[in-house]
Formats: structure tokens, C-alpha cells, sequence
């Protein structure tokens, strides 16, 4: 008789996920994911097999993989032996015993699992990915897992798989990272589709790297998580390299324990995606809002509450978190805690084009074997006792880097001040000028090289129109006192800079003249941001499941309509497995570069050139483009 323990996940991961009675694992990464560590110094501690019953592996394989140039054939396939860690321990165990543990607390039967490890230590993404050595021997166990499900009558399911990387490609750019993970993942699912799996978008479990290899990595990691509904992570590592690593002079990896506690974070965060129906997240920012020289960072708290521990880990300044400039300057905030928010106070004005940031304000290298490894002293109060010294299985903080943008709750109306005042001109005061000559500014000024610019001065206007002159956008002068406005410049590499006298021979002053680039499409008008009209882009034109060599396009030539508005506010949201793409809107470009959700306000410079199209970029693009919506503003 089959035992059959349905956990459906909900319909936010859009698959249905099930653990049923046959439960094949896939396992992959580098050398933290197979257990690597001084054997000498950190020998087993559980030697025992997890349950003989109920947690397998393929007879020709161990749990820290198959060796470093073997690939499997059939023979290493052929039948299932209990699991256990014979040459060194790694995080599979303690997953396993930990997952049984749990089920045992909710009176749920324990289901089947067979462990699929395929990694390989010291090993970039490319060299684990479809086609390589490694991934082979994934579906050679792929394969053969179904093939024996079969053969005793059980269902087959592959429901999650892990992943532990990152260390070797730590001078990989962040995008270039997630793109090449979006492909593993997505070349492992489409193998899956092809067997009889259940569930046939399975899980990814990762950690976050937690050494001094390249935050980018780590905040690449917690992107891709977030940007992926699919996708967990299950907890930054910096805390388990910082007390528990392989030796004194060697902190990347970890030492036994270290790897036990490892296994039992995967299972609490496998667990609760499967039995409480809800995809895990860390301990995270949700939510940013910016009050002048303050941040509020609202976190999802996993477990219990948020507090601040400087006994577990040495305190950091600002408990780890730091504000950087659009100049690079860093700035330590004072913490406090208000619920499940951070309150950050700084002794600065934060600007559009800074960042919030966690992980690295503490360098004690002199500690951590000349490894500048990051920390942080805030998490939750997890109550789940690890089967390790007793501790608790506290939910840290990840490393994470949030840009401030126009969107951003406070900064709605702010001038991006990274952006510096192009005009170096003073004040312009004239008395009866030539008419049509240069009053100030020149027709030459080599740093006018964005689309917007943010307009601001004092004008007094005793007769006469003068005229401002910003690449090829001309705009008279006819209000008294403070005026603001945005600039839209079609043409930057039209140099000129200038305020003109006209045939009106304009008498007054313009002062405190500001031209400051806005780096973002998006800050400007936000007055009438709720006054949109109908979205544009036709319905019927979809970019889903979208694959195409270089410069392809949707359809015709281009999607013809009328433009009858200056701004429209764009919105897509992105998946990108490979590659790039544009979206063009009358005589405006956008690149597609990341996975996300994004949104621009666009100027049109040339409302009779009306068309939208979508056309990939010079290397292709495979993925998908959905909620494609073009607004008037």
C-alpha cells in the first residue's frame, strides 16, 4: 500500500509541488556543497546512517559526490544503499535527520528520499552546468532514480534541488552570475519535464556565500532568490564561516559541525516551503522608505523576533550596516529596532544613487585568517535546536545592497544630487543686451550627456524673453521668481549650454542657476504619476517563453500607433535566461539587461516617429517579457 503525503505549495511558486514516495534530490555546487575539510582535524561526528528505511544513495556514489573525474555509468546506478557519510560529513546528513525530526514533531509520515550529489569542488558555474562532467552524472542518477521508481511501483518526484556556490566565481559581474544561474536552473527543470516527475518545476535551495569572496556574489545570490518565485534562500553562511570553519588559517570552508548546522538550515527552510505551503525567505529587507538623513528597514522576519546579538558574533559597526554615497563615501548609522524594522539614522542626507548596504563594516582580518569576511549582529529568535552543541537555529541577517532610487518611499520628489551642476556660468545679469547674443553659458559645453536634466533659478524679469538652450531643447524664460522643471534633451550631443538674449532684448537677472543630470529616466513630474492613461502596448503582442538569435523582432517591423503624449510611464516585468533585448517606444531605447521588475518614465523626443517594438539584442535573447504596460503620463 502506498503512503502518499500530498504538501501542495501555493499558487505564488505557479507549479504544484508535492514530497510523494519517491523523492529523487539533485545536489550540486563546489566544495562546500560535498563536504570539503581538514579529515585530520574535524572528523565524522555522525557516522550512523540517517534513516536505512526512508534516505538513500546510489550504490556507486557517496555523499560527497562522485570523484573529482569520474562519470557514472550503470553499474554505479543500479540500486540504493542507506545513507551515510563514510569519508567526511557533509550538510546532506544532518538535512535529512533534521527534515525527519520535523515530520516527527507534525506526526507526518517521513517520505523516500534518494540523494542525487553531483558537485565538484574549486569548479566555476560554467563548468557545472548542461553539458559538462558534473551535470551528466546528475541525470545519469536522474534517469536511474526514475527508472527504479518504476520498477517498484512507487510515483517519481523530483521536488527540490540544492545549490551551494559562489567562492569561484567571485570576480564574475553580479547580472553576468545570475544570468548563468537562471540557465543552470532552467536547463535542470527542463530535464525534469522530460521524466515522470510530479512536480515539474522543482525548488532551488541555496545559501549565500559568506567570505570576503566578492559581495556581489552574495548580493547576486539574494537577487536571483528574490527575482524568482522558485527559488529560496535559505540563509547567508558569514556566521557558520566566522565559529565554525575548517582551521584557523582556512575559513572558507567549515568544519564539521559547521556542515551539520549547514544541513539543518536546508531543512527547516525545505520543510517549511513543503508542509506550511510558503516559500522561504531569510531574514531580509521587504520594504525601504528614506526620511532625510533616515532609513526604515522593513525586514521578513522568519521566526520569533528581531534583535541585536553581539555575543554570537563580534559587534560591527553599525551592527554591520552602512549607507554608501553616489560619491563612495560610507557612512555608519545609529540602529535601533521597531518591530520587525531597522531604523537607521545617519549623519548625512541620503540621496537618490546611494545605497543601503549590510555585510562589511567590520574588518577584523586579523582574527579571520587575513579574510576580510562579513558579518552582522542582527536576526530573529528561532526557537529549533540544532542537533549541534544545542544552539539554536537563529535566522541571521543576510548581505544585501539596496540602491535608493526617485521610486523609493521619501524620495519621491528628490533630486538626484549625484548628478552634478553642469552650469559653471555664475548668475546672469544684463542690462539692454545685442539682441540674439549669448548672455550666458556658450555653445560648446562637453559635459551635456543625459536625456533629462533637472532645471532650477531664480529669474528677474524686468522686460524682455530670454531663452535657455539645453542641447536641442530651446525654452523661454517668462516666469518671475523660482522656477523648476525638467529638461528633456533628445539630442545631447548638441553641446550647447546657454542663455540667449532675444529680439525682446531681455533686461533682468536669472540666479542660482542649477543643471543637474537626473541618472535615472524616472524623477521628475511626480505630481501627476497617478494621472496615467491606457496602457498601449497591445495585448495581443505577448513575449512569453521568447527565444531569437541577434536582432530579431516581434511581428512586424514595428507595432504602429500614435504618440500623442511627451512621457509615458513603462512597466515589464523580466525573466531572462540568456542574452539581452530592447524595447523601443517612438524614438526612445531600452535595454533589457536583468531579470526583475522594472518601471521608467520615458521621454519622447519625436511624437510623429510612432512605433513600439521589441527586438532582441546582438547576441539573442531567450526568456520571457510579461506585464508589458505603456502609459501616458
Amino acid at each position: 500500500m502506498r503512503h502518499y503525503l500530498f504538501l501542495l505549495l501555493l499558487s505564488s511558486f505557479n507549479s504544484v509541488g508535492a514530497i510523494d514516495d519517491y523523492n529523487l534530490v539533485l545536489s550540486s555546487g563546489q566544495s562546500l556543497s560535498i563536504g570539503h575539510t581538514s579529515q585530520d582535524m574535524n572528523p565524522i561526528i555522525f557516522q550512523d546512517e540517517v534513516n536505512p528505511n526512508k534516505v538513500f544513495l546510489f550504490n556507486g556514489v557517496r555523499t560527497t559526490a562522485p570523484q573529482f573525474d569520474q562519470s557514472l555509468v550503470e553499474s554505479d546506478v543500479r540500486f540504493l544503499e542507506p545513507l551515510k557519510d563514510l569519508t567526511r560529513q557533509t550538510h546532506a546528513y544532518s538535512m535529512f535527520e533534521m527534515l525527519e525530526y520535523l515530520y516527527s514533531l507534525e506526526n507526518k509520515p517521513f517520505p523516500k528520499f534518494v540523494y542525487a550529489p553531483h558537485g565538484r569542488g574549486g569548479q566555476k558555474i560554467s563548468k557545472l552546468g548542461y553539458g559538462t562532467e558534473p551535470f551528466e552524472n546528475g541525470l545519469t542518477m536522474l534517469r536511474a532514480g526514475e527508472q527504479l521508481a518504476f520498477e517498484s511501483g512507487e510515483n517519481f518526484n523530483v521536488p527540490f534541488i540544492t545549490w551551494i556556490h559562489g567562492e569561484s566565481n567571485a570576480n564574475s559581474n553580479l547580472q553576468e552570475y545570475k544570468q548563468k544561474l537562471s540557465k543552470l536552473y532552467n536547463a535542470y527543470k527542463n530535464k525534469v519535464q522530460t521524466t515522470s516527475s510530479k512536480t515539474r518545476n522543482p525548488i532551488l535551495f541555496m545559501d549565500q556565500t559568506g567570505v570576503s569572496y566578492g559581495h556581489d556574489i552574495a548580493i547576486s545570490l539574494w537577487e536571483f532568490a528574490n527575482d524568482n518565485e522558485t527559488v529560496s534562500l535559505v540563509m547567508p553562511k558569514y556566521f557558520l564561516n566566522r565559529n565554525y570553519f575548517n582551521r584557523p588559517d582556512e575559513r572558507t570552508h567549515l568544519n564539521a559541525k559547521g556542515y551539520i548546522l549547514q544541513g539543518e538550515y536546508f531543512a527547516k527552510a525545505i520543510f517549511t516551503t513543503f508542509e506550511l505551503n510558503k516559500k522561504w525567505k531569510p531574514l531580509q529587507p521587504e520594504f525601504l522608505k528614506i526620511e532625510n538623513n533616515k532609513a526604515f528597514v522593513t525586514l521578513h522576519v522568519p521566526e520569533g523576533d528581531l534583535v541585536i546579538d553581539t555575543q554570537t558574533l563580534p559587534q560591527a559597526p553599525g551592527y554591520g550596516l552602512k549607507y554608501i554615497s553616489p560619491s563612495n563615501i560610507e557612512y555608519i548609522p545609529q540602529v535601533s529596532i521597531q518591530g520587525d524594522s531597522l531604523v537607521l539614522e545617519f549623519n548625512t542626507t541620503l540621496e537618490v544613487g546611494g545605497k543601503i548596504d549590510s555585510g562589511f563594516t567590520l574588518d577584523d582580518r586579523q582574527n579571520t585568517a587575513n579574510q576580510k569576511t562579513p558579518v552582522t549582529n542582527i536576526r530573529d529568535t528561532s526557537e529549533l535546536i540544532s542537533f549541534v552543541d544545542q544552539q539554536p537555529l537563529h535566522n541571521w541577517l543576510v548581505q544585501f545592497s539596496i540602491e535608493i532610487t526617485p521610486q523609493t518611499p521619501g524620495m519621491s520628489s528628490a533630486v538626484n544630487t549625484s548628478g552634478y551642476n553642469i552650469w559653471d556660468d555664475g548668475d546672469v545679469v544684463v542690462d539692454t543686451p545685442e539682441p540674439f547674443s549669448i548672455i550666458g553659458g556658450s555653445y560648446n559645453n562637453r559635459n551635456l550627456n543625459y536625456a533629462l536634466y533637472r532645471v532650477s533659478f531664480d529669474a528677474e524679469i524686468e522686460s524682455g524673453t530670454p531663452i535657455l538652450n539645453i542641447g536641442d531643447s530651446i525654452i523661454p524664460i517668462t516666469k518671475e521668481g523660482k522656477n523648476s522643471f525638467v529638461a528633456i534633451i533628445c539630442e545631447p550631443n548638441k553641446d550647447m549650454v546657454s542663455v540667449v538674449s532675444t529680439q525682446t532684448k531681455f533686461t533682468g537677472a536669472m540666479q542660482s542657476i542649477s543643471l543637474k543630470p537626473i541618472l535615472s529616466e524616472t524623477n521628475f513630474d511626480h505630481d501627476s504619476i497617478d494621472e496615467l492613461g491606457d496602457n498601449i502596448w497591445p495585448s495581443n503582442v505577448t513575449v512569453e517563453n521568447y527565444e531569437a538569435d541577434k536582432f530579431s523582432i516581434t511581428g512586424d517591423y514595428f507595432i504602429k500607433t500614435k504618440l500623442r503624449y511627451p512621457i509615458y510611464l513603462l512597466e515589464y516585468k523580466v525573466e531572462i535566461d540568456e542574452g539581452s533585448a530592447y524595447i523601443n517606444i517612438g524614438d526612445f531605447h531600452k535595454s533589457i539587461n536583468n531579470s526583475g521588475i522594472f518601471n521608467t518614465r520615458v521621454p519622447i523626443c519625436k511624437p510623429e516617429y510612432g512605433r513600439l517594438r521589441f527586438s532582441t539584442g546582438k547576441i539573442g535573447f531567450s526568456g520571457k517579457i510579461t506585464n508589458i504596460e505603456i502609459k501616458p503620463i
